[in-house]
């Protein structure tokens, strides 16, 4: 509990890092755009 208590705040950045990452980085849409079959990334306007 004194490692928590002396490093608290590198916990906090983590576990924000990962936040942001898993929730789309603050709301900018992330990972939320589709993936066309030979692996570039497509916009998600696109009609395929």
């Amino acid at each position: 509990m004194e490692w928590l208590a002396s490093n608290w705040i590198w916990v906090a950045l983590v576990v924000g890092m990962l936040g942001m990452h898993l929730f789309g980085h603050g709301g900018h849409g992330g990972h939320s755009g589709r993936h066309d079959p030979e692996g570039g990334a497509r916009r998600p306007d696109e009609r395929s």
